[in-house]
């Protein structure tokens, strides 16, 4: 979720994309292409703030049609904020520069029944995409709400409702849950919750991040989460396997969003995601009021085996001082309200009473994987005093329900935090 800003920008700037071109999809095949795809999950709340970004995106640095870098937009939006009557159409889009104007080829459209966060939706979205640029190097941008590593409905239980159906049919599969409109102020981007209005009644669609990984059907040079609640150990351990960076925030996300002027800097044969990181966090970090909240983390897959392994062994050694910790322990937090599964990865360790000998190896391991890390002073009123760039869950802070689906992550079935 994030601030609506800069409104009155974005609309002077649609008379420039009102002459985007749509052509038809061909296959590309100059030398080795470097792609990324912005991938944003809309048709909920955040639909206008995700078209001004996209707006920006338009405006910003365009690669020349034909060159070997390709940007890349496979987008769902919803009518209006609130119109979830409407159904609307998925298109992959490619964006380029042709002869001076913006150009908008429309590559691949997905029908207006389905939903962008149905994994098999984000799978043959990557495969066209693998199809048409065969042999490339690809990155994955995405936006949406996000609740980092939680089952299916379970960051809004108090508001979700399973909705059975019966012999009834409904777009999609799974259960559905009660969509919670009232987020409050300011607003935020809490990934990937779509609404399917069935009845007069709003439910979401939502993609697990077990799902995500297990859609994403080839290596990526990274991942990017504009999104809420992502950056924790336990999403960049199941994505370990498919990208080599993943980059993501452990608190909650403005609705402005990342600097998506900047986003086609990713774009090169070089990209820097920690450079990219950096100029985010340096425009909130100059910012006043509730707007100066931003925490950002880059993350090397390649590290975490080691950070597993380290892991593991200390959860054993001091499993009885983390199991005695809890919500009202000190312990560095990034959640607001009463979602107490988001702790600060390493402060959950040193709160638990960890030796000197055991922090400096883990601090060693920590800073082996992430790349980057920066932390406003406070992020919407929490007071950001330690940050290790990841969170973690705190098994003590949840419930028998939770722990149980916990024991399905990758990082619990490797590190044993809960037995």
């Amino acid at each position: 979720m994030r601030f609506k800003a800069k409104i009155l920008f974005l609309i002077a700037l649609a008379a420039v994309f009102s002459g985007c071109e749509k052509n038809s999809a061909k296959r590309y095949n100059p030398e080795k292409e470097i792609v990324m795809l912005y991938y944003a999950a809309a048709y909920n709340n955040l639909s206008s703030n995700i078209k001004g970004n996209l707006n920006v995106l338009k405006s910003a640095n365009m690669p020349f049609y034909g060159s070997k870098h390709r940007i890349l937009t496979f987008t769902h939006f919803s009518k209006t904020d609130s119109d979830y009557t409407t159904k609307t159409e998925s298109h992959l889009v490619m964006l380029s520069k042709d002869f001076g104007k913006l150009r908008c080829d429309t590559l691949y459209t997905v029908s207006q029944d389905r939903f962008a966060t149905d994994p098999a939706v984000l799978r043959e979205v990557l495969l066209k995409v693998q199809e048409l640029f065969p042999g490339a190097a690809y990155g994955l941008v995405f936006s949406s709400h996000g609740t980092g590593w939680l089952p299916v409905g379970k960051y809004n239980s108090s508001n979700f409702i399973e909705f059975a159906l019966g012999n009834k049919k409904h777009s999609g599969t799974g259960p559905l849950y009660r969509y919670n409109e009232d987020e409050g102020s300011p607003k935020v981007k809490s990934f990937g919750a779509e609404v399917d209005k069935i009845g007069g009644v709003n439910y979401s669609r939502e993609m697990t991040i077990q799902d995500m990984a297990a859609a994403i059907p080839m290596h990526l040079d990274y991942i990017l989460f504009d999104a809420c609640l992502m950056g924790g150990i336990e999403v960049a351990y199941e994505l370990k396997d498919v990208a080599d960076k993943v980059a993501f925030s452990p608190t909650e996300v403005l609705a402005r969003g990342f600097d998506y002027s900047d986003l086609s800097s990713l774009v090169s044969d070089h990209p820097c995601v920690e450079d990219f990181c950096k100029a985010y966090f340096d425009y909130y970090n100059a910012c006043q009021g509730t707007e100066q909240s931003a925490t950002i983390s880059v993350v090397g897959t390649s590290g975490l085996a080691g950070l597993a392994d380290l892991s593991r062994a200390l959860f054993s050694k001091y499993r009885s001082q983390i199991a005695a910790l809890g919500t009202h322990s000190g312990i560095q937090k990034y959640y607001r309200g009463d979602k107490h599964w988001f702790f600060d990865f390493e402060d959950i360790l040193v709160k638990a009473g960890i030796s000197d000998e055991d922090k400096s190896a883990l601090e060693s391991v920590l800073g082996s994987c992430v790349s980057y890390k920066a932390a406003t002073p406070a992020f919407l009123g929490i007071e950001i005093n330690n940050y290790s760039g990841l969170s973690m869950y705190l098994p003590s802070a949840g419930d028998a329900q939770l722990n149980t689906f916990y024991k399905t992550l990758s990082w619990n079935k490797d590190t044993n935090l809960v037995e």
